[in-house]
C-alpha cells in the first residue's frame, strides 16, 4: 500500500477487533485492483488479516453484481415511413438486419406484439 494512505481506525472493540473507516476500505480495494499482488500478499503488506480483506473484496463484488442487475437494458429499433410512400407501408429494420413491413393500419397491433416479443 503506498505510504500516502493512512489507516483510519474507527474503533477497536474489547475483543481486539479493529474496525476501519469506509474510506480506508475503499482506498485499500482500489490499491489492490491496481497491484499485481495476490490477495493474501496484499493483505499482509497492509497489515490486515486476510479474512478481513477477503470479506471486503467479496462485499465489493456482490455490490458490483447487484448494480449490474439493476441497470436496465435499452434497445432501439428504427421505424420509418418514407415521405414519398404512396402505399403507406411501414418498414421496421430489426436488430441483425431483419425487416418487418406492414401495409395495412390493422396490422400495427401485430407489429407492436412482434416488437414487444423481441425486446
Amino acid at each position: 500500500m503506498p505510504e500516502e494512505h493512512t489507516t483510519s481506525i474507527i474503533k477497536t472493540d474489547r475483543l481486539g477487533r479493529i474496525h476501519y473507516s469506509a474510506d480506508y476500505k475503499t482506498q485499500v480495494l482500489q490499491a489492490f485492483e491496481s497491484s499485481s499482488l495476490s490477495g493474501p500478499a496484499f493483505a499482509k503488506q497492509c497489515g490486515i488479516k486476510y479474512s478481513t480483506f477477503a470479506a471486503w473484496v467479496g462485499k465489493q463484488k456482490r455490490e458490483a453484481s447487484a448494480d449490474d442487475r439493476i441497470k436496465p437494458i435499452t434497445t432501439f429499433m428504427v421505424a420509418e415511413v418514407p415521405a414519398n410512400s404512396i402505399s403507406g407501408t411501414l418498414k421496421v429494420t430489426l436488430p441483425g438486419g431483419a425487416l418487418a413491413e406492414i401495409t395495412a393500419e390493422t396490422d400495427i397491433d401485430l407489429l407492436v406484439a412482434l416488437l414487444k416479443a423481441l425486446a
